[in-house]
């Protein structure tokens, strides 16, 4: 696998810092990373509602508190060495948030969480920014003793690259970015840390693989995006798929290779029977990997988390046809 891709903004070698600007507060959390992480993804603030984890998966589902106001995320991507593994850096930012002013609510690691039925209730980011190894992550969610604002951070590692992803919930009008460059890295920002009027918005930087396999391996998880599903419905609504040929290809050059595929809906509909219908649509291509072509069914596997990780707005027809997908993941071998 390849380092970590670099958006247009990242300056090379400098640690990247993410600084919480609080609404109405001169405190900010400053939490500098290590060198060479990058911000790859940067979304704007926006009035909304965010689901926090605030226990690990038991009996079937996984205690959460829902938070509601300016919701902004950011993912960054950085190598993985000696200093830059997955429990130092979620260390750092859980000691940063107690020091600031958080309560720690959770912070778990992957099988103690409840592995892949907490890392799929939970948004925890998206692929290709975001990649989640089900066996090697760790999640640490806090909210303020004065109510004002809460915090998730995913920690996880894929291959040489270690993947962070951190999502606020603030209260107050928005003040500029969330996270902004520190000013270790005075390039990004303005003399006194806080983002230059001038400055442009981050964005995913464009794919250099390209391909269901190159995505799969490079990431752990890839969508199947020609596949079709109308509102409400299960079955696949087409005959050819070009993503799901070269899946079969893939599982087939190797016996040891195993995958889960992981349905998802749009909102239309209540949260039970979304998550049945999703589980549903993943049965339904799994059924088709094996009967149409072929694939082990020892390697693949199905589930379904309804719409619980959205990749678009639900609002529009074009935002919820996005949103009704199926996404492969790689496993372990064994």
């Amino acid at each position: 696998m390849t380092g970590p891709r670099r958006s247009p903004l990242s300056v090379a070698a400098v640690a990247a810092a993410f600084l919480v600007a609080l609404p109405g507060a001169a405190l900010s959390l400053d939490i500098e990373l290590p060198p060479g992480a990058v911000i790859v993804q940067s979304g704007p603030q926006v009035d909304g509602r965010f689901e926090i984890a605030e226990g690990p998966w038991q009996d079937g589902s996984v205690p959460t508190r829902e938070v509601s106001g300016l919701v902004q995320r950011m993912t960054w991507q950085m190598p993985a060495t000696d200093t830059a593994t997955v429990d130092l850096v979620s260390a750092r930012f859980e000691s940063e948030l107690a020091a600031q002013g958080f309560e720690i609510l959770l912070s778990c690691r992957d099988r103690a969480c409840g592995g892949f039925d907490f890392r799929h209730r939970l948004d925890m980011g998206q692929g290709p920014e975001m990649h989640v190894d089900i066996g090697d992550f760790r999640y640490v969610s806090a909210v303020r003793d004065d109510g004002s604002g809460a915090a998730a951070v995913t920690v996880s590692r894929g291959g040489d690259t270690l993947y962070v992803n951190a999502v606020h919930v603030g209260e107050g009008p928005a003040r500029g970015a969330w996270v902004i460059p520190s000013n270790r890295a005075p390039e990004l920002a303005g003399a006194d840390g806080t983002a230059t009027a001038d400055e442009t918005p981050l964005t995913s930087p464009p794919e250099v693989e390209t391909g269901l396999v190159a995505t799969l391996l490079a990431g752990g998880a890839a969508p199947l995006d020609d596949l079709g599903f109308r509102t409400g419905a299960s079955e696949l609504s087409g005959q050819d798929y070009a993503s799901l040929t070269a899946l079969a290809g893939f599982l087939a050059a190797d016996a040891d290779r195993r995958v889960i595929l992981v349905g998802h809906t749009d909102s239309e509909g209540g949260r039970e029977a979304n998550i049945a219908l999703s589980e549903a649509r993943a049965r339904s291509v799994r059924r088709y990997l094996i009967e149409t072509l072929g694939v082990a069914p020892e390697q693949v596997e199905a589930a379904g988390i309804g719409f619980l990780a959205p990749r678009a707005t639900n609002v529009t027809p074009e935002g919820r046809e996005a949103n009704r997908r199926v996404e492969v993941v790689l496993l372990d071998a064994g």
